[in-house]
């Protein structure tokens, strides 16, 4: 009894004086009881417990028992009942073995908790259900849960609607992505895809393996809709880059009648993102004040970025920050962002000062967020402290962070701590190798590039369109030309990727600078892209590099025509009339741009200066 009152002391210092004794006392006399059940002489017959008098105790109070250990966090009383449990080798009452497992599974003791469950002397669906949860919080392999769900069906133990949210829920990876398929096809066989919590679990799979069609039809299937369904639904609508569908379904969500709340506005305010959606913006922010949801801060969130994107400037999204009264870490990351989108820079780091004095601690995002700010400005400095703070900080083997670190090195101009960061790196994603294949690009290094590009295959990672870019970008910049030409073969014939304007800009820039003009030309009209104002622009400029005057005209002319209300190709056609001492011609030009009401833009350059005294 002594030993008992000394694992229940750890209760007493987490509950209240009369509980806790009460508690005492009632475990204290059912451990007793038990105690005198297991003496081989004296024991008292199962059959008989529930209809003797106070004294006695009735078994299904062991659940009480368990639960209250489990609120408790006393493990070791739980582990007490355990052993009584043993001796009196109960076979019935699964509800008490479950609350067992359930004490065993939240402490951590996940091999506890197997033994328990393969011991255990029958086995409901509760019990399965437990033990599926906790294979998915602890990211158990897909194996695991299919050997829980065949040893379900084994038994004989008919799975609910609980049953395939988790296993569906938990189908992450290569492998379990064809699970889900699975699961999804015995939920028909069982009747339940059409359940709310199955359907929204389907619904929220497919969407995350970007299979909108598989999502919607999932969506379709569900009969009774709720708030959380229609949550889902247009979340993943958004999360797959669809706007059309996102809203398509809030609107239908009205017609229906169903009310929606925060997150739904929330949601949907991320599908307008870009100038033209403006109105359509202020529209769900007038619908988000009218019905009392605008105090909300993660409305607020979203409106900031909302703003940051479809409005020119950050005078909204300073006064919607100004108005939120507990800003919280997103709060103040979507305004550093909206600052870098702006071209702000200089303001975002003075935001990001003050986030620092107002006590809010980064997180990965706001340190993926401010980095590139270091980058835009070439502060290496800077840059190297918010590096150093990133060390300190759990947040060094976050792959964003260390993309943005990448970045920012390079923008410096310190390629070799981009190499470093990228090396030290436990794993990389596609964005690290492209990233890696971009500064190498922008130093001139073609050859190290494509290393990245070969190692990054190795890995099994597959490159997109934006990897082969930058790998284009640095054949072009390191005079790679048949290399080049050969990675803009391979998109096709091997990735089966289709090429877009800026690969085309690319290959021209490339046989541009290696001075092989008129083989641009002959890809130009070969590739049938003239309308593409891009690849004349690249063409415009090697001509400006190597002097070509009457190639430079053609270029040009297709671009005025083209692009009738840019400045760049009257400057570049002038520069070369300059450099060939056509200066009358230059002059022509020059008296053309200023009729045309064009004017050149003017160029700035960063220069850091050291703190004068006042």
């Amino acid at each position: 009894m002594l030993r008992v009152l000394a694992k229940l002391h750890i209760c007493k210092l987490t509950r209240e004086a009369h509980r806790y004794h009460h508690c005492c006392r009632y475990l204290l006399w059912c451990l007793r009881t038990v105690s005198s059940l297991t003496n081989p002489v004296e024991r008292i017959p199962f059959e008989k417990l529930e209809t003797i008098d106070d004294h006695s105790i009735k078994f299904h109070q062991f659940r009480q028992i368990l639960q209250e250990c489990t609120s408790a966090g006393d493990l070791l009383s739980g582990m007490s009942v355990h052993t009584h449990l043993v001796k009196l080798n109960i076979n019935g009452f699964i509800m008490i073995w479950n609350k067992l497992l359930s004490l065993y599974l939240k402490f951590g003791h996940i091999h506890y908790a197997h033994q328990l469950f393969d011991t255990m002397p029958q086995r409901d669906v509760v019990t399965f259900n437990t033990m599926i949860s906790a294979s998915v919080r602890d990211d158990y392999d897909a194996f695991e849960l299919l050997h829980l769900f065949s040893k379900m069906k084994k038994e004989h133990v008919k799975p609910n609607h609980i049953t395939f949210s988790g296993l569906i829920g938990a189908c992450n990876g290569l492998i379990a992505l064809r699970l889900r398929e699975v699961f999804h096809a015995q939920t028909v066989h069982c009747g339940l895809s059409s359940n709310a919590f199955v359907g929204s679990s389907l619904v929220d799979g497919y969407a995350k393996q970007m299979r909108l069609e598989d999502a919607i039809r999932a969506f379709d299937e569900i009969i009774e809709l709720d708030l959380v369904s229609w949550n889902i639904m247009i979340d993943g609508c958004v999360r797959n880059n669809s706007k059309e569908y996102a809203v398509r379904m809030f609107l239908q969500m009205l017609k229906g009648n169903a009310r929606f709340d925060g997150f739904t506005l929330t949601s949907i305010i991320k599908t307008c993102s870009k100038p033209g959606d403006l109105k359509h913006g202020m529209q769900l922010h007038g619908c988000a004040i009218k019905l009392g949801l605008a105090h909300e801060t993660p409305i607020h969130n979203s409106l900031i970025t909302m703003y940051s994107k479809c409005e020119k400037g950050m005078e909204s999204p300073i006064k919607i920050f100004g108005s939120i009264s507990e800003p919280n870490i997103i709060s103040w990351t979507a305004m550093i962002s909206g600052f870098v989108q702006n071209e702000q820079s200089e303001e975002a780091h003075g935001f990001y000062k003050e986030m620092l004095r107002s006590g809010v601690r980064e997180n990965d995002f706001s340190l993926s967020s401010i980095l590139p700010v270091y980058g835009n400005l070439a502060n290496l400095d800077q840059g190297k402290q918010i590096h150093a703070r990133v060390i300190k900080s759990w947040f060094g083997l976050d792959l964003s962070v260390n993309n943005a670190l990448i970045d920012m090195y390079s923008k410096c101009g310190s390629l070799e701590d981009a190499h470093l960061v990228f090396m030290k790196m436990e794993k990389h994603d596609v964005v690290s190798c492209t990233t890696m294949i971009m500064s190498y690009g922008q130093h001139g290094k073609g050859k190290e590039a494509l290393e990245i590009l070969l190692e990054m295959e190795s890995e099994g990672l597959v490159p997109d369109g934006v990897t082969f870019l930058g790998c284009l970008y640095a054949c072009s910049h390191g005079g790679l030309v048949e290399e080049g030409v050969r990675v803009f073969k391979t998109m096709t014939e091997v990735h089966n990727l289709k090429h877009k304007q800026e690969h085309f800009a690319c290959v021209v820039d490339m046989l541009g600078r290696a001075g092989r003009l008129n083989e641009a030309e002959s890809f130009i009209d070969e590739m049938g892209i003239e309308s593409d104002v891009l690849v004349w622009e690249a063409l415009l400029g090697a001509c400006r590099l190597h002097g070509e005057m009457e190639l430079g005209k053609k270029s040009a002319q297709k671009i005025m025509e083209l692009r009738p209300e840019g400045h760049g190709p009257y400057i570049l056609l002038a520069n070369i009339y300059a450099e060939r001492g056509s200066w009358e011609d230059k002059e022509v030009l020059r008296e053309k741009l200023v009729s045309h009401g064009l004017k050149k833009q003017l160029g700035c350059s960063w220069v850091p200066l050291e703190r004068m005294p006042c």
